[in-house]
């Protein structure tokens, strides 16, 4: 799935199969943390963030209708009754569009559409996890 997502955005540009692994570089080195997901290295580890950072995270992705149902909605209603979180910076991280993760933080600017709807599918179903 990862790679589909890598060829939609290479083909365009003429590479060939023997220029992905340069290209890959380069565009890592232009796009940031979003590369690692554009050059198959993984989504990242979305069960590693904390309540706080999930909640704003959850509003990031409602807000710019990656996640529009009603389950998500009722999710972050419930997660943001909880006293504290969105006084949090992790809160506001998430809610920039930036996932803390045990290994780091991962920023949603610059990834594909395709790709930021699945981290935010990722992110309301561990938002579930934490109810």
């Amino acid at each position: 799935m990862v790679w589909l997502a890598v060829l939609a955005v290479l083909l365009p540009l003429g590479a060939s199969a023997q220029s992905l692994p340069s290209l890959g570089k380069d565009l890592s080195k232009g796009l940031g943390s979003g590369a690692a997901v554009l050059m198959g290295q993984g989504m990242p580890n979305v069960a590693s963030a904390g309540a706080a950072n999930t909640t704003g995270m959850l509003g990031y992705c409602i807000k710019r209708k990656y996640l529009n149902n009603a389950s998500a909605g009722s999710v972050l209603s419930r997660l943001s009754g909880r006293g504290g979180l969105d006084a949090s910076p992790e809160y506001t991280a998430g809610q920039r569009g930036q996932l803390q993760t045990g290994s780091g933080t991962f920023s949603l600017s610059g990834v594909q559409d395709q790709v930021k709807g699945k981290i935010c599918d990722m992110v309301l179903d561990h938002a579930k996890s934490l109810l």
